[in-house]
C-alpha cells in the first residue's frame, strides 16, 4: 500500500519549510513500510505556537482527550480522529538545525506509520493498575500523566528501532543529542519532586523519553550510540548514580516487552515503575 501525504498549511508558511517537510517525509515513505500502513498521513504546518495550542485545546475538549502538553515537543503526532496527523509549528522550529529537523520528520512519519490508530492514544486503567497507583500515592489524574509519559517513551522506542531496521537510525542520534543538550527544566522539576514518592515517578517517566530510545540504539549497535549514552549521563548528572543505573535497568526491562501488544506493554511498564522501590 502506498501512503500519501496531505499537507495542511496555515497562512504565511515558508515554501522552503514545506519543501523540506515533503522531502524528508518521502525519505521514510520510500522505504519498505509496515504491512498495515495507513492510506494517508496528514501533516499540519502551523505558523504560530498560539494557533497550535488553540487547536489542541479545542480537540481535547471535543474528544475528551487527557494527555500532557504536546506543544513542548518539536513536532507531534496523534490519531484522535481515527487517522494519523502530524503537527509542526514554523515558529517553534525556526532555529532548529536542518539535520535535527530532518530527524524529527523521520521520527514523526514513523509514528504515523506505526501508531496511526486511536489505540495508541487511548489508555486503559485496570483495577490492578489503579490500586497500585493509589498505594504509591498516584490518584487517577497523576496516574494518567504517568501512563501518558511512558506511552511516549515506548512509542519512541518502537520508532527508533524501526528506523534503524530501514537504515535511518543514525539520524535519530542527532535528535536525541539535541533534546539532551539542555536539561535545566528537568533539573528544576527534579529538585521540587524528588522527595515526593508520587510525583517523583512522573519525573522518572519523563526522563525515559530520551533514555529508552538511546538504550535501544546502543543495543542495536548504532554508531555513536554509546557516545550519546555518555552524554545523557552527563546531561542528567544531577540525578544520583544509583538512580541513573536504576533507570538504565528499567529501560532494559521495558525493551524485553517489545513483542507484547501495546496496551499490555504499557500496563506492565507502568506497574513496574510505580512499584519499583529503588526508583
Amino acid at each position: 500500500m502506498t501512503t500519501r501525504i496531505e499537507i495542511q498549511l496555515s497562512e504565511e508558511i515558508q515554501t522552503e519549510l514545506v519543501a523540506k517537510v515533503q522531502t524528508w517525509a518521502k525519505e521514510v515513505l520510500e522505504k519498505n513500510g509496515p504491512l498495515a500502513a495507513p492510506p494517508f498521513i496528514s501533516i499540519n504546518i502551523w505558523r504560530r505556537m498560539d494557533e497550535l495550542q488553540s487547536f489542541y485545546q479545542q480537540e481535547k475538549q471535543e474528544l475528551g482527550v487527557v494527555t500532557g502538553e504536546e506543544t513542548e515537543f518539536l513536532a507531534t503526532h496523534e490519531a484522535w480522529r481515527g487517522h494519523p496527523r502530524i503537527h509542526i509549528c514554523q515558529e517553534r522550529v525556526k532555529d532548529v538545525p536542518d539535520v535535527v529537523l530532518q530527524s524529527v520528520l523521520h521520527h514523526e512519519i514513523s509514528h504515523a506509520l506505526h501508531h496511526g490508530t486511536p489505540e495508541f492514544y487511548t489508555f486503559r486503567y485496570s483495577i490492578k493498575l489503579q490500586e497500585a497507583g493509589r498505594f504509591c500515592g498516584l490518584d487517577l489524574a497523576l496516574l494518567q500523566q504517568c501512563v501518558y509519559m511512558l506511552s511516549v517513551a515506548i512509542k519512541d522506542y518502537d520508532v527508533v528501532t524501526w528506523l534503524t531496521d530501514i537504515g535511518l537510525g543514525f539520524g535519530q542520534l542527532h535528535l536525541l543529542e539535541y533534546l539532551i543538550s539542555d536539561t535545566e527544566d528537568e533539573r528544576r522539576i527534579w529538585e521540587v519532586v524528588c522527595a515526593n514518592p508520587a510525583q517523583r515517578k512522573l519525573a522518572l517517566a519523563l526522563f525515559l523519553k530520551t533514555l529508552l530510545p538511546i538504550e535501544a540504539l546502543v543495543a542495536l549497535r548504532v554508531e555513536r550510540a554509546e557516545i550519546i549514552k555518555n552524554q545523557w549521563k552527563e546531561a542528567y548528572r544531577w540525578i544520583s548514580e544509583t538512580i541513573q543505573k536504576g533507570l538504565v535497568g528499567f529501560a532494559h526491562n521495558t525493551m524485553a516487552y517489545k513483542d507484547k501488544p501495546f496496551q499490555q506493554r504499557l500496563e506492565n511498564v507502568t506497574l513496574k515503575l510505580i512499584s519499583e522501590a529503588s526508583l
